[in-house]
């Protein structure tokens, strides 16, 4: 009997013990599911860190959108430009976590890539790449020989002239200077004071007199072993900037930007180097009528010339023949295409033999290589870089580099072309101090300096930098 009564809490238990193993099983199965949930809901929230305020009414709409077709929180951040590479890395590494993804310009990549913050820009065949960017935006994303970010928007430099004054846009600054030596204070031109007037203590506008004959790291930016800075054009270009004081005077210690651009506004000024910003400026001084009017525009003054009446109709203003229509159809921008006062062309050659560049920065979309998120990044990046671009310029007034963007200002298109011609920022970070040391450069050299002294000593700077040796 007590062996039959052993036999029954002997199987009792071991049922028991198989009940509780079962129990187990079912108890580790839930708390894996439970960690895989949520996995799932921290793969669905990502962060975007970006710099410029300008950003963000475009950053939340789209974020908005991709959150309601998703289901993928977005956390927009807007943080200091100061350090910033060393910033996301910094919080990449804590236990909090960095960004999943961040925006920056072309010139920090390289700084970014060296800091394993970077991964490949998989998310395009390369047949798309071709057809959706200009080849000059795929080199500003590309760095160590890999696409490693997604290319957002541009800004470059190019030439501005009021219509009201001249119907095309010169070939050359020598044309300026021509039509300057011809000008005559009609009554139409009552109110102008400088036929060419620019930022000259800002490099970005300077830039342009050099960039075709410096090699700033190659094609993409990043290649050491292609720096030069001390071509014989150089210091032609350079003598040829210095020579310009003398018929514009302009005070290198009082000009702003912003007063040039309120100058051209004004009416005051016929000619200026501008930045892709300035335009929306311009359309806004428009629709606030802040534009004065013309009491004689020039509707009569055609290839001819762009002098208008009561100026010497044998000396074409601006050689008016070399920038008509039928020679340079990119640049000039007929009248009856906008209504608008300004016209965009692209920056004028020096002369016939020296030609000139813009320069160029490329803002781009990086995917943080430290994300646990990273295909999901990668489609926001896509989203905000390519699928919803379209609506970037009006709502930031930023120039997206993807191919077919549509505008309603139909003189936009000279600006891309401008920018596909142009020559981007570097790359490399041991080129970083020469941009400040070509500011001052330029200053010293438009106050008089001597041309080589300058640029050599620039030059040995930089290469003192460079780490890359033959």
């Amino acid at each position: 009997m007590r062996y039959t009564i052993y036999r029954r809490v002997l199987a009792c238990l071991c049922v028991l013990l198989v009940f509780f193993q079962i129990l187990q099983v079912i108890l580790e199965e839930h708390n894996r599911a439970q960690a895989a949930e949520q996995v799932v809901e921290e793969q669905e929230k990502l962060t975007l860190w970006y710099t410029d305020e300008k950003l963000n009414e475009y950053l939340v709409d789209t974020a908005a959108q991709f959150e309601a077709e998703t289901g993928v929180e977005i956390t927009l951040q807007l943080v200091t430009a100061v350090d910033y590479i060393e910033l996301i890395n910094r919080a990449s590494i804590s236990e909090s976590g960095g960004p999943d993804l961040f925006v920056t310009s072309s010139e920090l990549l390289e700084k970014a890539r060296l800091a394993g913050l970077t991964v490949e820009n998989d998310s395009f065949l390369d047949a798309e790449l071709a057809g959706y960017f200009p080849q000059k935006a795929l080199e500003a994303a590309t760095c160590g020989g890999k696409l490693v970010a997604y290319p957002f928007y541009f800004e470059t430099c190019f030439l501005l002239y009021n219509r009201n004054y001249v119907d095309h846009a010169p070939a050359s600054i020598d044309e300026i200077l021509v039509y300057s030596d011809t000008f005559e204070a009609t009554e139409q031109m009552a109110n102008v004071e400088n036929i060419l007037k620019w930022n000259v203590a800002d490099i970005f506008y300077n830039f342009f007199f050099i960039a075709n004959y410096v090699n700033l790291g190659g094609s993409t930016g990043d290649d050491p072993s292609q720096v030069q800075l001390t071509a014989e054009e150089v210091y032609q270009c350079l003598e040829y900037y210095q020579s310009l004081n003398a018929f514009f005077a302009i005070d290198a210690e009082a000009v702003t930007t912003d007063d040039v651009l309120q100058e051209f506004i004004d009416g005051k000024t016929i000619y200026t180097i501008a930045k892709t910003d300035a335009i929306a400026r311009l359309d806004q001084a428009i629709a606030n009528g802040e534009v004065p009017e013309i009491t004689a525009p020039m509707e009569e003054a055609g290839a001819e010339g762009q002098a208008g009446e009561g100026e010497n109709p044998e000396e074409p203003s601006a050689e008016g023949e070399a920038s008509g229509e039928g020679e340079n159809p990119e640049d000039a921008t007929e009248a009856g295409e906008s209504e608008a006062f300004y016209g965009i062309a692209r920056v004028p050659d020096l002369t016939g033999e020296l030609k000139t560049k813009g320069l160029s920065v490329t803002n781009s979309v990086v995917v943080n290589a430290y994300s646990p998120c990273r295909e999901r990044a990668k489609e926001f990046a896509k989203y905000i870089t390519y699928d919803k671009v379209d609506d970037l310029y009006a709502k930031a007034n930023k120039m997206p580099v993807k191919i077919g963007v549509p505008y309603e200002n139909d003189q936009i298109h000279v600006l891309t072309e401008q920018y596909e011609e142009s020559v981007e920022v570097p790359k490399i970070t041991d080129l970083s101090n020469y941009w400040i040391w070509m500011e001052i450069a330029f200053a010293n050299i438009w106050q008089g300096g001597d041309v080589q002294t300058e640029i050599q000593s620039v030059s040995d700077r930089v290469q003192s930098q460079i780490s890359w040796q033959p």
